[in-house]
């Protein structure tokens, strides 16, 4: 099982640079538990001192932040072959929470495998060390869209960031991919009541722009939904 885990290093770094033959196979080699997670189970909490990273073998984790009122905010959605906490390398002490939005299943890295495989293969730890500088990029962005767009911008932005990653990870042959959230979930990431995710989603199918159905979302015009979204894709620094 801990090949899935070494498959999901490759997978994903492979998006941000060039891994050699000796690179996949170092990474093939990182040992790793596997855990099922259910629906709203954190494997990373806020105040936690890390002892691992973790890569998402299957299924929608968040990273999320929690208000003294218990508000949640979520920062970032991670689908299959993602790797959400590769910074935990560099951190002592979470300031955020890392769970899984449905039933999922994920990897456990301990940091002495990632040290020792950064060790061995250079080139993998500035793979590592730029795919952290991403998930920064993707939080300015989401900061950005979230402080200045309408309410159909907003949703435009985050489902085309969504199908752009997808691709890219394989994930969406067609203009449609998995995307299981709630109108809750969705209204967390963006800063919208339920009550304006679900008008919104509505203008969204009604223009037919895209749609999410059944934990589905399916683009239905592209190049219109980007307009909308003001969506450039650059701040995910995707090779392909």
């Amino acid at each position: 099982m801990t090949r899935d885990v070494g498959e999901v290093l490759v997978r994903h770094l492979g998006l941000f640079g060039s891994l050699s033959d000796g690179d996949k196979d170092a990474l093939m080699s990182v040992k790793g538990e596997v855990r099922d997670l259910e629906a709203g189970e954190d494997v990373l909490t806020d105040g936690e001192r890390p002892t691992y990273s973790v890569v998402v073998i299957a299924g929608l984790l968040q990273r999320y932040t929690l208000a003294p009122d218990r508000k949640r905010q979520i920062h970032s959605f991670y689908l299959s072959t993602d790797t959400p906490s590769l910074e935990a390398i560099h951190i002592g002490v979470m300031d955020n929470n890392l769970g899984a939005l449905t039933p999922s299943r994920v990897g456990l890295v301990p940091l002495p495998e990632l040290h020792r495989i950064m060790d061995l293969r250079p080139n993998v730890l500035g793979l590592i060390w730029r795919e952290t500088l991403v998930q920064a990029a993707i939080l300015r962005a989401w900061l950005m869209r979230n402080s200045r767009l309408l309410p159909d911008g907003k949703m435009a932005h985050l489902f085309c960031e969504i199908m752009t990653r997808a691709k890219a990870a394989g994930l969406a042959p067609d203009d449609t991919c998995d995307l299981p959230v709630t109108h809750e979930d969705i209204g967390d990431a963006l800063g919208m009541a339920s009550v304006h995710v679900n008008r919104t989603l509505t203008m969204l199918r009604d223009a037919a722009l895209a749609d999410l159905h059944a934990g589905r979302l399916t683009v239905l015009d592209w190049p219109r939904l980007v307009e909308v979204g003001e969506f450039d894709p650059s701040y995910l620094h995707l090779l392909r």
